[in-house]
């Protein structure tokens, strides 16, 4: 069990997150949604250790939870400059031992050899997402993983989140396109104003669309008929 206990963080007069208490299943997919500004981005940071709360703790099997328990795809990753792909991938130690990145780069197509500065958002994202597979890790922190992929290579991160869970890792993901979620999620939980205000289980992924927009339709419908 990954249990997050009385977790706060808060930037300035902003509070982000608000005494978050929320357990969640280990070896489980776990879909995390909510509107900008729900604090999403906030709740990996401080998942994936890379954020001190101000408040809180996280365990792993009653443990305190420690940066190398966990993998994290941020949604805007650091490359350096001047550096190739291939360079890049070489900073990150390979501890999975099933890693392939002859395999991967069928279905990736990167161009390795060059410059990661001369790479689309996609490609970096693609990147990325290999240096963070490169590692054996209980947990899989990503963040927008499908931000800026085509088609077919979402299909292709789909099927291999599936695959961490298969090999009894956890998964959180968080995508502003609901649908993938739906197909890859054992649950899917609703941050609201940094705080879960509702998780759904797969026979309720029905009502989530409702549940995140309702009260935003309602208003735009309003507001933007008498704007256009």
């Amino acid at each position: 069990m990954i249990s997050i206990q009385n977790l706060s963080v808060k930037f300035g007069n902003n509070q982000i997150l608000n005494n978050i208490n929320i357990n969640f299943p280990k070896k489980n997919v776990h879909g995390i949604v909510g509107l900008n500004g729900a604090g999403k981005t906030t709740f990996f940071n401080s998942l994936a250790k890379t954020l001190k709360p101000d408040t809180g703790y996280v365990t792993l099997n009653n443990t305190a939870l420690s940066i190398k328990d966990t993998a994290y795809l941020e949604t805007v990753n650091f490359f350096y400059s001047r550096i190739t792909g291939m360079e890049y991938l070489k900073i990150f130690k390979q501890t999975n031992p099933d890693f392939s990145l002859t395999i991967l780069q069928d279905y990736f197509k990167l161009p390795l050899d060059e410059l990661v500065e001369n790479y689309s958002t996609g490609m970096k994202k693609k990147l990325a997402l290999l240096a963070v597979l490169k590692q054996n890790k209980p947990i899989f922190v990503l963040d927008e993983p499908f931000n800026g992929l085509d088609l077919e290579t979402n299909k292709i991160v789909e099927i291999i989140i599936t695959t961490l869970k298969q090999k009894d890792k956890t998964v959180f993901v968080s995508s502003h396109i609901i649908e993938p979620l739906l197909t890859i999620c054992d649950s899917i939980h609703l941050l609201d104003k940094g705080v879960f205000v509702k998780s759904f289980d797969k026979k309720d992924f029905d009502k989530i669309e409702d549940e995140l927009f309702s009260k935003l339709k309602d208003e735009a419908k309003i507001n933007i008929a008498t704007a256009i």
